[in-house]
């Protein structure tokens, strides 16, 4: 064999095996069925109530998340404003990354019972997780004002130290927290924080 034709044989050999690395990148960066385990997140963000439960049926109700859901959702079909139901649900929309149905289930709840410090805390942490930093105070001053909570207080001082950049508030939220503070290790966080 010449050292040309080699040089061909080698070339076409590297050409060859660029090809299949190539390939094999974009197979497996592609929604190949082999790699897929669970609904794009755009599908299941989009999917609240009725829409979520036929997602899931969709996906297979046997996981014991979803098997969940479908009891708390007949749950609610027999009383529509159960508080306790329609946070856990939200709760479990959450868990799922259903920020559109987390926040539905908690804004019923909120409806349902106005006085209830649970609703607003739970629509704050769904708002603070999507970077509605205002809108997440706004919810947990609300809880704050119907039941007093040292963790929802160091919550609330977070946002506004970190994201909303109101360092009177913060502060004053700290303060207050530490005051009727029982948990230790909460304790602890929230003196590291005053200490800044």
């Amino acid at each position: 064999m010449t050292d040309s034709s080699r040089r061909i044989v080698l070339g076409a050999l590297s050409l060859g095996l660029a090809a299949m690395f190539v390939l094999s990148v974009a197979w497996r960066m592609g929604d190949h069925p082999l790699i897929r385990q669970k609904a794009p997140a755009s599908a299941m963000q989009n999917a609240s109530g009725g829409d979520a439960m036929r997602s899931m049926m969709e996906q297979g109700a046997d996981s014991p998340q979803a098997q969940a859901i479908m009891g708390l959702m007949q749950k609610m079909k027999d009383n529509p404003n159960d508080v306790d139901t329609l946070l856990q649900l939200s709760s479990l929309f959450a868990e799922q990354g259903n920020n559109d149905g987390a926040r539905e289930m908690a804004q019923r709840a909120l409806v349902a019972a106005p006085s209830d410090h649970r609703p607003p805390y739970l629509l704050g942490v769904l708002l603070s997780r999507e970077g509605n930093w205002a809108e997440a105070a706004a919810q947990l001053e609300r809880s704050i004002s119907l039941k007093d909570d040292a963790a929802t207080r160091y919550s609330l001082a977070v946002i506004y130290r970190y994201h909303l950049k109101q360092e009177d508030k913060a502060r004053a939220n700290y303060e207050t927290a530490a005051r009727i503070c029982e948990d230790p290790a909460l304790a602890s966080m929230i003196r590291a924080e005053l200490d800044k």
